[in-house]
């Protein structure tokens, strides 16, 4: 069995495990590794983001799950492609596999390989389950030393209370020591638009604190205030003004970051 370190290891380093392709053969790269989420008895969802360099072209892939780190035991795979249309991020949903079970998983493109991540499905009954809880991970404040923790921990599912990202500027909250820690948040500007989260969520999840803990352990995550402004409501937020932001709806409909608003 492979062990935890060399994966963490492999990660940190952001290489992949690849094959050579030959010179008409582009090769995606995984800049943000493979992430594994919302497991239940049978399945699990698995993510990664491929995109070719200098090429706007969708990315054709295959996931595999597999129960020896060699994948000579595939119990479930797939196709899926990353597109322009989901900022090149692929989400597969790994069915058929064996509850309460550790597996090993990873995205093929043709002979080049995505790192590979570790996931485990929900037991059909327990009495104890071991969950790291984590909430409020704001990158310009400091480095994400508990994820360095929770993914060397036993837990065997993280679970996160929201705020995963924040959404202002860069001189916004606890920015105070940012560039100092090399950790300026991306864009600028405070979040408004689709393409303004997008290029926040890839500074968060280029950490490699985060990439490992992804890797490794399954993440359930829920909605918090920050995924879309400070203090949200039905028809507003304290982080939104209507006079120079345009209307609370719109900028939810834009990123589709306040279905939590959403009436039944």
């Amino acid at each position: 069995m492979i062990k935890i370190a060399s994966v963490s290891a492999l990660l940190a380093t952001g290489a992949g495990l690849s094959a050579c392709g030959g010179a008409d053969s582009p090769q995606a790269a995984f800049a943000y590794g493979v992430a594994s989420g919302d497991p239940l008895s049978d399945r699990v969802v698995l993510w990664t983001h491929a995109r070719f360099a200098e090429l706007d072209l969708d990315v054709p892939l295959t996931y595999q799950v597999a129960t020896d780190a060699a994948f000579t035991q595939v119990v479930s795979e797939g196709a899926v492609r990353a597109t322009a249309a989901t900022a090149y991020t692929a989400k597969a949903d790994a069915t058929g596999l064996q509850a309460g079970t550790a597996y090993f998983y990873r995205f093929k493109q043709g002979g080049n390989l995505s790192p590979v991540g570790r996931t485990r499905t929900l037991p059909l009954s327990t009495t104890s389950l071991k969950l790291a809880v984590m909430s409020c991970a704001n990158y310009p404040a400091g480095f994400f030393n508990v994820y360095a923790e929770v993914a060397k921990s036993d837990a065997e599912l993280t679970l996160h209370l929201g705020d995963y990202i924040y959404e202002y500027g860069s001189n916004g909250y606890a920015s105070a020591d940012a560039a100092a820690l090399d950790r300026v948040s991306l864009p600028a500007h405070e979040l408004l638009t689709l393409a303004d989260y997008r290029t926040r969520h890839a500074q968060y999840k280029s950490d490699p604190d985060s990439k490992n803990l992804h890797a490794l352990k399954p993440m359930i995550a829920m909605w918090d205030d920050h995924e879309g402004a400070n203090d949200a409501y039905t028809d507003g937020a304290e982080n939104h003004d209507p006079a120079t932001e345009g209307a609370w709806r719109a900028r939810c409909a834009r990123h589709d970051v306040c279905g939590w608003l959403r009436s039944p």
